[in-house]
Formats: structure tokens, C-alpha cells, sequence
């Protein structure tokens, strides 16, 4: 059996069971060197399934790195150059100590500022004036830079506005004259009359609800793109040198975008498994030969995930029409099946101790009480992300089902505090807990972005 027939097996292995119960679509090509050698689709679709155009979400993450690279081969952009000096508008941002993030440093996912998933993927329409006004606000930071991987869409739409002041055009037209047109990406583009764009859907309590487009703006750098299975297999077989696009974009820069630039879990020089983020690229191996290279991506409607072996060039490319639908890990271990991998990725370091934002006590001790009633309380804890990713009125139906199920809420436990825009604590009954976790926002004045709420039963009534 070849590589690519048992790549294609695995998948099947992996993901067909997945259609209906996490996607209404999928569709999934394996390639090498960058051709697609199979595809297949699962679904309604509007067109063929090679030329089904999906958002795929910070997939684009790596146009966004290959652009901000050329125009630094080209003398006018400085990858070491601060955020700050960079941009055309001021930039304040509220954090530790330390040496002000460069460009690189936000390509490299370590500018410090904090994971901000699930808020940025409703922020893609953002006037530039409105993220102009954010920015001369405050953003906030955990680390200093150049300290420690930490995801930031924020950063990325940082260098998406500076791609604009150097290139002196609107970044998605930057985009489409450096890359999309010269590598013939015909079925890729920021809007969803680019080809068949499939309809992105969410899940709702009577089944699949269909989710609206969001249009191009400020945080298009982050996510914004739609492709295909051959736009995408082809894009893959680029940045892993097996296409040779040497005029539109040099080989040199392609491994400098694979290159592990920030660490995320082991070490490559120490042997077994290790994972980090190159620019635009996440970069993992087995510590047996493997390097496995891609990118995932989410947004409301849509899942992505590209991968590739890189000594062999054979990958995949697979697509869902749902939101957050946990691609990744499934995509990985089907790699891992394909291609033998057995040694277990390490845990990451965690982070350093530092006193969590007064917003993110005050939030979590506002939660601590209303939530044991059955309540999320005062709407002004949260940013508007919250209500549109699954509204109010649900969330809260769905807590006092929990409520229910633990008994009486005897103890809202202490709470902990992982960084400084993260809590957590447990809400005790007698029949079990509620695992409670928030995510505050990146603004100045920082809000809830993300509450995940967990329900254990231990015993029986």
C-alpha cells in the first residue's frame, strides 16, 4: 500500500464517523508534492468537492506570514522592528515589563499578548478605524516579549494593518497580488463569491442552524480566507518546497516559515517528540525522522486542518462546515496512525506564576454567585462574542439542567487562576460539580470571552 493509500485508509478510519454528529459536510483531500491524488465528500455540497470553497479560517495565518516575508525580502518591512514602530496609528499596550514586541514576535506567536479564541473570530469585519481606536486604547499582555508561545490572533491582525502602511495597498489585495494570482489560487479569495462557498452552519437544539458570512475588515489577517481541496493541497505543496515557486515565493522563505521559531511542548535538539510554532506554520515531529507541518483553522461555521509529512511531501487537506468542531486532534492521530508515530507528545511547560488582571478576579467572583443560582448575572461581564457563539437565553437553560443534575450548590470552591486572563473553580453538589472556566478579552478593560461550563455526576440521587 502506498503512503497516500494509507494516509487515505486512516482518514477514513478517523473521520467518516464524523458527518452528522460533529459536521453536516466534510470533505478531505490527501496529496503529495502538493497534487491532489483523492478526494473525498461527505454532505450537500454546491459544487464538485475539489472545488467546494470553505472558509478556512487561520489557514490563512500562513498567507499573512509569506506576505509580511516578502516585503522584508523586498527592504520594506523589518521583521525586528517594534509593533509599535511599524504601524501608522499609536499602540498602547498594558503589561509586564520588558522589551516592546516586534513583528516577528507576533508571527512567532510570542508577542505576549493572550490567547484571544473565540473574541477574534468575531472581530474579521472590524473597521480600521474601530481597530485603530482599540489600539491606541490598550491591549493587553501576559509575558514580555519573546518569552513563551502564547496564540494570539490580535498579533497577527497587528501585522495584517502593517502589511498595509509597507505595501501601500489594502491587505487582502496585497494577498491576492503577491500570492494568490501568481500561484494560480483561483478558488481562493476573502470573500465567498470566489467560487462555491459551502453554507457554514452552528449547532442548535433542533439540529444544524445556518450561520451568516462574516465580510472583510481589520482582523481579515487572522482568518478570513476561503479555499478548496486543490487551492489548498496546491498552497501546502508550495510551502513545503515541493513546488517550485521560487518567483513569487523563494524557497528560503518557505523554510524560514517552517523553521520551530517558538517552542510549545519538548525540544527538537533533545529527542522525542516535540511541537512549536514556526510563522504563520505549526511544526511537530516524532523524534524517529517525522516533522509534520500544517495548520489549523476555526471560525464560526467552519473547521480546517492542512498537514504534511515533510521528507515524504504526502498530506491532507480536511474540511468541515461547522463551528469548532475538535478537527485537530482527530486530524493528528490519524497522521500518527498513517505514518507509525508512537512516542506520546510531552505536556507544555506550564506558564510562570503571575497575579491574575483585577477584571479577572472581579468577573470570577461575580460568576462564582450568580452561576450557583442558575444565572450568568450582569451582561456587562461579557463581550458581545459570547452571546453570538451560543446565546444567553440557552446557556443559561443548559446551566440550570446542570444545576439539576449536581443537587444544591454547597460550595463554589476557591478559585484559580492558570494566567492572568484565566479563572477557574468548581461549583460542589451533592451528586457532583460544575467545572467552571473563563477567558477574558485582550482590551484594556477586559471582558469575558469565553465561559466553559462542565458538569460531573458521581452519584445517583
Amino acid at each position: 500500500m502506498t503512503l497516500t493509500a494509507r494516509l487515505a485508509a486512516a482518514l477514513a478510519d478517523g473521520l467518516d464517523a464524523r458527518v452528522g454528529d460533529r459536521t453536516p459536510a466534510q470533505v478531505r483531500g490527501v496529496f503529495a508534492h502538493g497534487a491532489l491524488e483523492r478526494v473525498v465528500a461527505a454532505g450537500e455540497l454546491p459544487v464538485e468537492p475539489a472545488r467546494t470553497a470553505f472558509r478556512i479560517a487561520s489557514c490563512t495565518k500562513s498567507f499573512t506570514a509569506a506576505t509580511a516575508l516578502l516585503l522584508e525580502a523586498d527592504g520594506l518591512l523589518d521583521l525586528d522592528a517594534p509593533l509599535a514602530d511599524a504601524l501608522d496609528v499609536p499602540l498602547r499596550i498594558l503589561g509586564p515589563d520588558g522589551r516592546p514586541p516586534t513583528v516577528l514576535d507576533a508571527l512567532a506567536m510570542r508577542a505576549g499578548f493572550p490567547t484571544d479564541d473565540p473574541w477574534a473570530d468575531r472581530q474579521e469585519s472590524l473597521p480600521d478605524d474601530d481597530f485603530a481606536a482599540l489600539l491606541g486604547e490598550g491591549v493587553r499582555a501576559l509575558w514580555p516579549a519573546g518569552e513563551r508561545f502564547e496564540y494570539s490572533n490580535l498579533g497577527y491582525a497587528i501585522v495584517g494593518r502593517i502589511i498595509e502602511v509597507r505595501s501601500g495597498l489594502p491587505f487582502r489585495h496585497a494577498v491576492e497580488s503577491r500570492l494568490l494570482e501568481p500561484l494560480g489560487l483561483a478558488g481562493t479569495g476573502f470573500e465567498e463569491g470566489v467560487g462555491g462557498a459551502v453554507v457554514g452552519y452552528g449547532p442548535g437544539p433542533d439540529g444544524w442552524e445556518p450561520l451568516p458570512f462574516s465580510t472583510p475588515g481589520a482582523f481579515s489577517p487572522i482568518g478570513g480566507l476561503f479555499s478548496t481541496a486543490t487551492d489548498l493541497a496546491r498552497w501546502c505543496g508550495v510551502l513545503s518546497g515541493a513546488i517550485d515557486a521560487g518567483g513569487v515565493l523563494p524557497a528560503r522563505l518557505v523554510e524560514r516559515m517552517r523553521h520551530p521559531h517558538t517552542s510549545v511542548a519538548g525540544d527538537p535538539s533533545a529527542g522525542g517528540a516535540w511541537s512549536a510554532y514556526g510563522l504563520g506554520l505549526t511544526v511537530r515531529g516524532d523524534g524517529r525522522g517525522h516533522v509534520f507541518v500544517g495548520h489549523s483553522g476555526g471560525y464560526p461555521g467552519f473547521t480546517t486542518r492542512m498537514q504534511w509529512e515533510q521528507s515524504s511531501g504526502v498530506g491532507a487537506v480536511v474540511f468541515e462546515n461547522a463551528t469548532y468542531t475538535s478537527l485537530t486532534p482527530a486530524v493528528d492521530a490519524v497522521f500518527d496512525t498513517a505514518f507509525g508515530v508512537t512516542d506520546a507528545m510531552p505536556a507544555p511547560p506550564g506558564p510562570p506564576a503571575a497575579a491574575p488582571w483585577p477584571e479577572t478576579v472581579a468577573a470570577a467572583d461575580a460568576l462564582r454567585t450568580s452561576l450557583a443560582t442558575g444565572s450568568l448575572g450582569d451582561p456587562a461581564l461579557f463581550d458581545a462574542c459570547v452571546g453570538l457563539d451560543v446565546p444567553f437565553f440557552r446557556r443559561e437553560a443548559a446551566l440550570r439542567e446542570q444545576l439539576d443534575a449536581i443537587g444544591p450548590v454547597a460550595d463554589a470552591g476557591p478559585v484559580s487562576h492558570e494566567t492572568p486572563a484565566r479563572a477557574a473553580w468548581e461549583l460542589r453538589g451533592p451528586l457532583g460539580v460544575i467545572r467552571c472556566r473563563l477567558l477574558m478579552t485582550p482590551h484594556a478593560s477586559p471582558r469575558v470571552q469565553k465561559l466553559d461550563l462542565d458538569a460531573e455526576v458521581s452519584a445517583a440521587p
